[in-house]
């Protein structure tokens, strides 16, 4: 009986240590910050107002899902999709509002599904009659353009390896060009992107896309490892919100509002 009140006190200090470790965790996560690729409309790309801050689609969902958990969200630009994904990964930033799922990233991030969306990645030909297409076979023997910036998944890379003839372009614009000039049969993009950057140029009265896409791969929101703000809890919350807003249809109808966004932002932006 000589140890039942030390054991006692030992229990009660733990009980009431618990909630304020609690607490202090919790004070962690009051705050988040996210980033992304700066130069993706209409997904993400930096402020014309304030270039240190990232806008679009991906953005307004995250300050949407960031509000209903009353935590305050910062979308910070960190450089291109290759720097915004270092500084994830370091645990430097907690989130990544454009994460592409691959094994390499599960060591590092934990990727809350579903998808924000699914990137569909389609084959633009000139809009005139061309070829037969009823899939990514009836491309093998043509050349193929696409943008350095363009990433493919593993088992796109390697079916690409052995069966399409693509060559890289130094950028979209230049890669249209190409096409337009017929020097390339076709360009390999993904949808939404390119009716942001090809359609206030223009160029979408000349190109058309081919149907079903080439691939398609999801875009998840995405937590640092080391972000102190990762548990289960905010992992869970999240999983929950992008359940009920993808079922409102609600990622979707922000990337049309967005297309829009940067197609009367875009003249500002580039002057700048």
């Amino acid at each position: 009986m000589r140890c039942a009140v030390p054991l006692i006190s030992a229990l009660l200090a733990l009980l009431l240590a618990t909630p304020l470790a609690a607490s202090a965790a919790a004070a962690k996560c009051d705050r988040l910050i996210a980033t992304g690729g700066a130069d993706n409309p209409p997904f993400l790309w930096r402020d014309p107002q304030n270039p240190k801050r990232l806008v679009g689609a991906n953005a307004d969902l995250l300050k949407s899902i960031a509000e209903s958990l009353g935590l305050k969200l910062e979308v910070l630009y960190t450089g291109d999709a290759d720097k915004a994904l270092e500084e994830v990964r370091s645990g430097r930033v907690d989130v990544l509002a454009d994460a592409v799922l691959s094994l390499p990233e599960l060591a590092h991030l934990d990727f809350i599904h579903p998808s924000i969306t699914v990137l569909e990645s389609a084959a633009w030909v000139r809009n005139e009659p061309g070829f037969l297409y009823s899939g990514r076979t009836e491309l093998a023997g043509r050349p193929g353009t696409y943008a350095s910036t363009t990433r493919f998944n593993n088992s796109f890379e390697a079916y690409a390896k052995d069966n399409l003839n693509l060559n890289v372009a130094p950028s979209l614009g230049e890669a249209i060009q190409r096409l337009l000039a017929t020097k390339t049969d076709y360009v390999l993009h993904e949808r939404y992107s390119m009716i942001a950057q090809a359609g206030p140029q223009g160029l979408l009265d000349d190109i058309q896309r081919l149907e079903p896409p080439v691939f398609t791969r999801g875009m998840h929101v995405a937590l640092a490892h080391d972000s102190a703000c990762n548990g289960p809890w905010l992992r869970g919350q999240l999983a929950i919100k992008m359940t009920e807003l993808r079922a409102a249809g609600v990622p979707q109808q922000l990337l049309v509002e967005n297309l829009e966004r940067w197609k009367q932002q875009r003249p500002v932006s580039t002057s700048n």
